[in-house]
């Protein structure tokens, strides 16, 4: 069972990490997504299921080659995320031509090659040109991931950063290691450590999760802020929806309209919305200050929960105050709101209760819908 895991474990968890890495249009995720799909790939061509059909077809050790030349298209998309954000254009064509040379020779010594037995002949040649080609990728993706992680103030993103380093440093004992029992089953030099569990099975699975751990950290901890931003700002999102329901682009669904998986898209029409339905409340707001002795935050929210009130019971337009407050970009303007949804929830349970009511109500109404019609 534990043999299963350590091979299988790591490929499902990369596979599953690609389904989640969704496609689009810009550079830098086409190059992550393929990325992913290289470590994928030569995780799965290097797993005993593949390595048994490919004998039983009659194409031995090819799928070496393939998850070879996988790991290499990785490593070589890592690289150049890297260089191409630190501005290093350069650089990352020559590790595009040092990549393209070093498949086109491992192919070619691949063909010479009667097996990938360690004695076989090539197989020694083929080993060093395999480290030869990964080396300088790895080089880069350590070098620069360390430097932005010695460099930057958010911590999940410096843990990733740590652990992607860490895996880059355990593939590249490996590679070294399988290099060298290589060279030893040609020379009289010996390398017994080389063929234990540890450095020949443990490392490279160790390595693998340690890459995509990094990898994960950041994405997760940043979907976890949207998700929690996007359910602070709801009871506010809802009341304004409720008094003005032309703001919301898309009526709320079953759910109350808080998806699971919260896009940026999906947080800044949040926003927008907000911003939209106090901008149609600005009217009804109360001309003088009726909640002196609160912060600013709640006294705000006591403002606009006076003036869904006023809009609710019909009462004249009182104010038409145009001071807008709040961040100067997305992010602080989004942190703002969070802060002024926190001090509605606060001061207006009725708020929530009527929420849960109409949600209560929906249910029904969605239940009452699927029954079958009676036959009188």
């Amino acid at each position: 069972m534990g043999e299963v895991v350590l091979h299988y474990g790591p490929v499902l968890l990369t596979w599953g990490m690609l389904l989640w890495l969704r496609p689009g249009p810009a550079p830098g995720r086409r190059l992550v997504r393929l990325c992913v799909l290289g470590l994928a790939v030569s995780q799965t061509a290097l797993t005993p299921g593949v390595i048994t059909f490919t004998r039983a077809v009659g194409l031995h050790s090819i799928e070496r080659l393939v998850g070879h030349l996988s790991m290499l298209a990785a490593l070589w998309a890592g690289a150049q995320i890297l260089l191409r954000l630190h501005g290093y254009n350069a650089r990352a064509r020559v590790h595009t031509a040092w990549t393209v040379l070093a498949g086109t020779v491992m192919c070619l010594l691949f063909a010479l090659t009667p097996n990938l037995y360690p004695q076989s002949p090539w197989v020694m040649e083929y080993c060093i040109a395999y480290a030869v080609a990964q080396l300088p990728e790895f080089a880069v993706i350590a070098q620069l991931c360390l430097r932005d992680a010695l460099h930057t103030p958010d911590r999940t993103l410096h843990v990733g950063l740590g652990l992607v380093v860490t895996g880059i440093g355990a593939a590249a004992c490996y590679t070294t290691s399988k290099t060298l029992v290589a060279i030893s089953a040609r020379t009289p030099v010996g390398f017994p450590l080389g063929r234990g569990f540890l450095m020949s099975q443990a490392l490279p699975a160790a390595a693998h999760l340690l890459v995509l751990a990094g990898v994960a950290v950041p994405a997760v901890a940043e979907w976890t802020r949207r998700y929690r931003r996007y359910r602070r700002l709801g009871p506010l999102w809802f009341a304004l929806y409720r008094a003005e329901p032309a703001i919301a682009l898309e009526p709320p669904g079953l759910l109350g309209g808080n998806p699971l998986f919260v896009t940026r898209l999906q947080l800044y029409r949040r926003v927008i919305e907000i911003r939209d339905g106090l901008l149609a409340l600005r009217p009804y707001l109360p001309a003088g200050d009726d909640a002196d002795g609160l912060e600013d935050d709640q006294r705000e929210a006591a403002e606009i929960a006076a003036a869904l009130h006023s809009r609710e019971k019909g009462i004249p337009l009182r104010s038409a105050k145009t001071v807008a407050v709040g961040g100067h970009d997305l992010a602080s303007d989004t942190e703002y709101l969070c802060r002024l949804a926190d001090a509605y929830r606060g001061i207006e349970p009725p708020a929530r209760l009527d929420r849960h009511r109409s949600a209560v109500g929906r249910t029904l109404a969605w239940l009452n819908g699927c029954r079958r019609p009676r036959g009188r």
